[in-house]
């Protein structure tokens, strides 16, 4: 075990061939999502359950086939995502992007990942609302499969939704400058997210919806309510999109308010 991660990790700066930096990237990403979507779903589902009380379907509908099957469908977006991470690297190396890597500072640093988040939010707000049509919702069906999501649904998607997700970067990259640290701080932050957001339960506290500034952010049961009524609250990161564009499902707040209190109730 101990080679593997010494492999994994001996080609942080990608000098190798495109083949075998493909292979570590592939490797690291897989590391990275399912020690990520296994460390919630130990502390969330089984063994550990620490919000037990803060489940949002009372009811479990996901079973250890369905955990399975997103299992492999997640897999499966590792491998693309990878794929696209070494050739945006491979282009950026050759000037072909706008991808560097040397380090200029820390605020550009800052700027950079954050209007990548706020760039994906909308990038991930129309296309997510897109893929909802019915001439395309075939391809996003299999994620819908997880009615009662868990951790391990967060990446359980149709090569061609991974695709439609991985053009988000490669666009970003092709205009904006940022360094690939950036990049990797970005899909870091962005996998816990979905983790979160797929957990199954809510962990966010009670006083998150009445915060002037935290209001904004999407919680556990904001996409919940999304997998349970299969319409409605497309946002990712924040919930200003779905307001906008008038599909905020009316009760969010108040199913968050009800699953929050619960939990407090049983502490």
């Amino acid at each position: 075990m101990s080679d593997l991660l010494k492999y994994i990790v001996s080609d942080l700066t990608f000098q190798l061939p495109f083949s075998e930096s493909f292979i570590q990237n592939a490797l690291l990403n897989g590391l990275i999502y399912f020690l990520l979507a296994g460390l919630f779903y130990c502390l969330l589902w089984s063994p550990f359950q620490l919000k037990k009380n803060n489940r949002i379907q009372v009811k479990v509908t996901s079973t250890f086939t369905k955990r399975t099957i997103e299992l492999l469908h997640s897999l499966s977006a590792v491998f693309i995502f990878a794929l696209v991470d070494i050739m945006l690297i491979k282009a950026g190396q050759a000037g072909y992007t706008k991808v560097y890597f040397t380090h200029t500072g820390l605020l550009p640093f800052l700027t950079s990942v954050s209007l990548m988040i706020l760039s994906h939010d909308a990038y991930f707000y129309w296309s997510h609302r897109l893929l909802h049509h019915p001439s395309l919702y075939r391809f996003h069906k299999i994620h819908h499969k997880s009615t009662d999501p868990s951790p391990f649904s967060a990446f359980s998607f149709h090569p061609v939704e991974t695709l439609t997700e991985s053009l988000f970067y490669v666009l970003f990259c092709v205009t904006i400058p940022i360094h690939v640290d950036g990049i990797i701080t970005w899909q870091i932050i962005q996998q816990v997210d979905n983790c979160i957001l797929h957990s199954g339960y809510e962990i966010y506290p009670l006083w998150l919806t009445s915060n002037p500034i935290l209001k904004f952010k999407t919680t556990s049961t904001h996409h919940n309510l999304h997998h349970k009524r299969n319409k409605g609250n497309y946002g990712l990161y924040f919930t200003w999109w779905d307001k906008i564009g008038g599909t905020w499902i009316e009760d969010t707040d108040d199913v968050f308010e009800e699953v929050a209190k619960r939990g407090y109730k049983n502490e």
